[in-house]
Order: structure tokens, then C-alpha cells, then sequence
């Protein structure tokens, strides 16, 4: 991934982005120079397909000035980010999580869903704008190629599982796991499994270690997009073993030992513990999706196909 802090432009433009009085230029006009050369770039490069964190952008028309044939994916968190950025036809939305994720691993989400999505080729370089949280501007410019710059696409295949990393379920999920290795739980770091997949065939590959303390509650009470949930699922967080999750998001299972055989398909780092390496063996199973909170380090993991697709930093 090539990287340019701050777009350190030449020194001509450095000059150009002060005023007259040598006074800094407003938010705005910073954010208007990144666009600005993201399409030079993008000319330059023949690079058909921009990266925009569109909570950062004030002015949608700072793009569409600009524009003539790019694609533009908006990375976007809410249905007041799409009705304030007003998307056309052509352009693609991501939805990314909320949670104290960097401008990276924003990026990283968003490149990742749009490939699983099969908006994006695993092969298409991609300009991507974006800054820090809460900035309201736009102040990092950078050039992401996912077959080059991300492992998984270069070593493993797109499956079914693998597409469903890009479900509004998994992002859910990440945006949850990514809350609680921020928060903890009663100051301390939460360590955790969650697994989106069928429970029905998941079972196979599971066994209980106590009785499931969410039998008989209604299923929208047990929905990951329930607010109201979220401390239940905190409380129990503290229960040894993972959650399973079916595919609409409803929490079948609590306190759950994942016991799926490890195989040739499992490929972790070393380093990983007995977590990882339970929640990457049953991705390979079912077309299952795991998200892993680290409790020594807070990082989230996300595994499919027995390999992680995201590793993201879970504390700010």
C-alpha cells in the first residue's frame, strides 16, 4: 500500500496552499486540494475507481467537479451520511463501522468489501481519500492495489464465506467486536469469538459448555442491529466460548466450544493463541465468517477460508 501522510505536495504547491497573509487555509480548501490531485493522480495513473470517506467531505461537489468517468465508492457509516452525500447510480456504497477504527483500516474495510462485493477487481488500483475521525476534511491521499497490497487476495480465493465478510451482518459484527476491545468490560479488555454462519450446520462443528442462555428469547431481541442488545452480549462476553450468529444477524448460541479440525486450509501467523486458531479452523466450515477479539492486545481478526482477511487495531 503506498502511503503519503499528509499528501506532502511540491513545494510550488506547498506555497499554494497558503494565503496571501501566509495565514493556514481552512478545512475546506484542504480537503478541495486533495481532490484536486486524487483526479490529476487518477489521469495520470489511469485509475478508474476513488476512494472517498464521505463523512470527511462537506461539499459533494468538490467531486463531481472534477469527475467525467471515475467510479466513486463512498464509504459510508448511516443513512444520514448517504442522504447528505446523495449518491448517483454510478457510484458505489460501503457501509464501514462506526467503531475507533484509523483512516487505514477504514480503508482496508472498504477495498475489501467492494472486492468481495465484486464491484471492485482484485487487480483495479484504487485512489482513496480519507482523514482523521471527526476532522471534516479530507487530508490523506492513497494508491491501493488489493491484489498487491493485501496477503489474502494474493494467496486465497474469493469464496462464499469470503463474500459474506461484506454482509451488513459482518461489518455489524466488526463495528460490535471494535466497541467492545475499545470499552472492555468493567475496565478490563473483552476476549471474544463471534461466527456468522448457518448455527443448523455450524453444529457440527461446535459443542455447548453450558446451557445456552438466549434459548427462548425472541429473535429481534437477539439481533446484533438491537442497540438494547449490545450490553447483554458485553455480560456475556465474560462466559467462556463463542457466539454463533446465523446469517440475519440474530444470536442463536452463547458459550459455545468450537471444535472444527484443523487442516491444510488453516494458515495463521504464529504467535496467534488457542482463539485464533479455533475461530480460524471453523471458517473453513459452512461458509463461516469468525471475528476474533484479541483480549492481550484488543485487535480484531476476521477469518474466512482459514486464513485472516482483517486484522484491524481495536483501541484508539
Amino acid at each position: 500500500m503506498r502511503y503519503n501522510r499528509g499528501l506532502m505536495p511540491s513545494r510550488k504547491s506547498q506555497a499554494a496552499v497558503k494565503s496571501a497573509a501566509g495565514k493556514p487555509v481552512s478545512e475546506a480548501r484542504e480537503s478541495g486540494l486533495v481532490v484536486e490531485y486524487a483526479f490529476d493522480m487518477a489521469a495520470k495513473l489511469e485509475i478508474s475507481h476513488i476512494l472517498v470517506r464521505a463523512d470527511l467531505l462537506r461539499d459533494r461537489r468538490l467531486i463531481e467537479r472534477r469527475r467525467e468517468k471515475e467510479k466513486i465508492i463512498w464509504l459510508v457509516h448511516d443513512e444520514d451520511t448517504l442522504e447528505k452525500i446523495e449518491p448517483s447510480p454510478k457510484d458505489i456504497l460501503i457501509r464501514v463501522p462506526r467503531g475507533p477504527v484509523d483512516r487505514i483500516d477504514q480503508v482496508t474495510i472498504g477495498i475489501t468489501a467492494a472486492v468481495l462485493r465484486k464491484k471492485l477487481g482484485v487487480d483495479d488500483s484504487v485512489i482513496c481519500l480519507t482523514g482523521v475521525a471527526g476532522s471534516k476534511r479530507l487530508d490523506n491521499l492513497l494508491v491501493v492495489n488489493p491484489g498487491r497490497d493485501f496477503a489474502w487476495f494474493r494467496e486465497r480465493k474469493l469464496t462464499e464465506g469470503a463474500g459474506r465478510i461484506a454482509s451488513d451482518e459482518a461489518i455489524r459484527l466488526i463495528d460490535i467486536a471494535l466497541k467492545f476491545a475499545a470499552e472492555g468490560r468493567e475496565g478490563k479488555p473483552i476476549g471474544t469469538t463471534f461466527v456468522l454462519g448457518g448455527p443448523r450446520t455450524l453444529s457440527k462443528f461446535t459443542r455447548p459448555l453450558m446451557l445456552n442462555p438466549l434459548k427462548g428469547h425472541p429473535p429481534k431481541v437477539r439481533s446484533i442491529h438491537n442497540s438494547d442488545f449490545l450490553e447483554t452480549l458485553r455480560e456475556l462476553a465474560a462466559i467462556d466460548g463463542a457466539f454463533i450468529v446465523d446469517t440475519k444477524g440474530v444470536v442463536a448460541r452463547a458459550g459455545v466450544y468450537l471444535d472444527a479440525p484443523l487442516t491444510k486450509s488453516v494458515n495463521i501467523r504464529e504467535g496467534l493463541g488457542a482463539r485464533h486458531v479455533a475461530a480460524a479452523a471453523i471458517s473453513t466450515k459452512a461458509s463461516a465468517v469468525a471475528v476474533v477479539i484479541s483480549e492481550s492486545s484488543g485487535k480484531v481478526s476476521v477469518f474466512a477460508g482459514g486464513a485472516p482477511v482483517l486484522e484491524l487495531e481495536g483501541r484508539p
